[in-house]
């Protein structure tokens, strides 16, 4: 998950999640989701799907970038000495 891309992917995941949980509550529709609306109980599951589903992406490829930045300064301050 170190590619900078997955937080990207996440980032979309979350935003069309919580869009259409909104748009959902004020009785709208996004058009590049028609496919999943009028299914019951299906859509709400495949809205919180995007929606958790891009905050776990998210966290993962964040910790990866993080994780990556200390051990550089691990291997940096061990090359100092």
């Amino acid at each position: 998950m170190k590619n900078p891309y997955w937080m990207l992917v996440g980032f979309l995941m979350f935003m069309a999640g919580i869009l259409s949980f909104i748009f959902l509550m004020v009785g709208l529709k996004i058009t590049f989701l028609n496919f999943i609306y009028n299914k019951g109980i299906f859509t709400l599951l495949f809205q919180i799907f995007l929606l958790f589903g891009g905050m776990m992406i998210l966290y993962m490829s964040y910790r990866a970038r993080l994780d990556e930045d200390e051990e550089e300064d691990i291997r940096a301050f061990g090359q100092d000495q």
